[in-house]
């Protein structure tokens, strides 16, 4: 599949993955060479820019992009836009507007961390499916009608948790648990397929999480009070399990009963007692153990 071209002159085109916007004025020299570098501060002409799939928006720290460059409204075929960490000042989302971002994007991943909450505006990106934001994100679901996949750091009362989850998603990851279990009953609002907890210090255990019986692919990472894992036994159709650095786990025999696992992932969780499931670890067909015995 191609997911982008870089001209190299009006008879050449040579294939390229990824595409970096960035002004004439910035370092080039942060990337490789085999990153395509686009200018968005000169002239572009539109035949490039309508090949364009995938797009990285970068700047250095001291540099920030306070409004997005008016190129990438004009790539009508971009699928795929990360903004780069550190690269934008925050009031940068707030300020999009209508036209500024392609109607084509699938995936929007914005990666910088100001410590603040980013609201998106009453722009409609009808195509997105894949959301990433690192900050806490506040936003109205009609925003994204076909998201089925969303990354975010709740608020405090879990509003926009409870809005993503009224959109089609089967995939939701939670970058910051700040509930206990009660985060079971949010979360199974939609009939998710792929969950993932990530960082937290009060979910002790997994209880409610039978409340999730589709689920087919759970995460957990960075949980440090998470420690009774016997829950698990509730999910029939779980064939990947990812926990990584939940240093407390115990339970962890449950293993015998997921019949349907295919993938197991543990590292860093220190002496969970792997040893006395070892036979049922080896039954596994794809297993990656570390930092845990």
């Amino acid at each position: 599949m191609v997911t982008g071209i870089r001209y190299r002159s009006a008879s050449r085109l040579v294939v390229t993955d990824d595409v970096v916007l960035l002004r004439r004025r910035n370092d080039r020299g942060v990337f490789g060479p085999e990153r395509e570098l686009v200018f968005f501060d000169k002239p572009i002409l539109p035949e490039r820019l309508a090949r364009i799939r995938t797009a990285q928006l970068w700047a250095p720290h001291d540099d920030r992009i306070e409004r997005l460059p008016k190129a990438l409204g004009e790539m009508e075929n971009l699928t795929s836009l990360t903004v780069s960490g550190g690269s934008t000042e925050p009031s940068l989302v707030g300020e999009i507007r209508a036209g500024d971002l392609p109607e084509s994007l699938e995936e929007l991943r914005l990666l910088d961390e100001h410590g603040g909450v980013l609201t998106w505006p009453e722009v409609v990106l009808p195509r997105l499916t894949t959301l990433f934001v690192s900050d806490v994100f506040r936003f109205d679901g009609s925003a994204f009608p076909r998201l089925r996949s969303a990354s975010l750091k709740p608020d405090r009362t879990q509003t926009n948790l409870r809005e993503a989850l009224r959109l089609p998603l089967e995939e939701l990851n939670v970058l910051n648990v700040s509930l206990d279990e009660r985060i079971f009953e949010i979360v199974s609002a939609r009939p998710l397929r792929q969950l993932g907890l990530l960082s937290g210090t009060k979910l002790a255990s997994l209880d409610g999480i039978q409340a999730l019986p589709a689920l087919e692919s759970l995460r957990l990472k960075n949980l440090r009070a998470l420690a009774d894992i016997s829950a698990l036994r509730e999910l029939p159709e779980l064939t990947r399990l990812d926990i990584q650095y939940c240093r407390r786990i115990h339970g962890i025999d449950v293993l015998a009963e997921l019949t349907s696992l295919e993938r197991l992932t543990l590292v860093g969780c220190g002496d969970p007692g792997l040893a006395g499931v070892r036979e049922v670890i080896d039954r596994i067909p794809r297993t990656t153990i570390g930092a845990t015995s």
